[in-house]
């Protein structure tokens, strides 16, 4: 088994976002303001006691919704993983 990189796992969150038609970064500069703005929807991996967590966007402020908590980085990247299949797979048979 193969080490999973903080690189790799982010990658797997932007593939499943661009899937999914959701913002691909997290935070995103306003050209008015010039300040980084939250992209609502994003889904992203947050580091936080050793642990993993894939947590959404839920509002401008940069609120999340967690969608797995308490994982090892391979945890998270296997949780990505298996999102996607089920949405290539919700997409076959429609």
């Amino acid at each position: 088994m193969n080490r999973i990189t903080r690189k790799q796992a982010d990658e797997m969150a932007r593939r499943l976002n661009g899937m999914l038609g959701l913002p691909i970064e997290t935070y995103a500069i306003d050209e008015t303001s010039g300040r980084y703005v939250s992209q609502i929807g994003c889904i992203h991996i947050v580091a936080q006691s050793g642990t993993h967590n894939v947590c959404q966007i839920a509002n401008d402020a940069g609120g999340c919704t967690g969608l797995v908590y308490g994982v090892t980085l391979r945890e998270a990247n296997d949780w990505l993983k298996a999102a996607m299949v089920g949405i290539q797979l919700d997409r076959l048979t429609r």
